[in-house]
């Protein structure tokens, strides 16, 4: 007895589907037939992949996230503002020795590729010198913040752990995103792997 029901159920059930996907795939009751472009649904189709395929985040091959920041001019740097431009980003302390050390070649950096390179040194929010009066000691170029709340610290993927550089693409994709100290040549090189060379 348990077999014919559950039979019958499973009959039923094919039944109903069936008349469903008819239901679905009948023409238009005025017998028109609206079809898509074939090269509009293949644009559409291929939009759709790019917008699948883009992730967001700090690690290599993604899209870091936007995000402002006051600089220590007054000014707002906008991340979205920079397309078309490479960013070295550089999490860097006044209390960090080789943090202090290694600004002078992101300074050359930017003094050297103006068009091209946009630098941003993000101090801590750990802050136990005065940056301001700090920076007054030296003539640098590059832009400089502190990051007072910690939200770009954490976007970018920091740390206590400096420095840091995070270095985007012209279109904004994260190429490289390490802890430790570099060198002019090193910032170089990561400028040739950002634009592809």
């Amino acid at each position: 007895m348990k077999k014919k029901t559950s039979v019958l159920l499973w009959s039923l059930a094919l039944a109903v589907l069936a008349a469903e996907l008819v239901f679905v795939n009948r023409p238009p009751e005025n017998g028109e037939v609206h079809s898509v472009p074939e090269e509009e649904s293949a644009s559409e189709v291929s939009a759709a992949e790019e917008t699948r395929e883009v992730m967001f985040g700090n690690q290599p091959g993604e899209i870091l996230p936007d995000f402002s920041i006051t600089l220590t001019n007054g000014t707002e740097f906008i991340l979205s503002g920079m397309k078309g431009r490479i960013v070295f980003i550089n999490l860097w302390a006044t209390w960090c020795a080789p943090c202090v050390k290694e600004l002078p070649f992101f300074d050359r950096l930017q003094a050297e590729h103006p068009d091209d390179v946009f630098v941003l040194a993000v101090h801590s929010n750990l802050i136990t010198d005065d940056v301001d009066a700090y920076l007054e000691k030296f003539d640098y170029k590059t832009a400089f913040a502190v990051d007072v709340s910690g939200d770009v610290y954490s976007l970018v993927g920091g740390s206590t752990m400096l420095p840091q550089t995070i270095i985007l693409n012209r279109e904004g994709k994260v190429t490289y995103n390490q802890v430790g100290s570099v060198t002019y040549e090193v910032l170089e090189e990561l400028l040739r792997q950002a634009e592809g060379k």
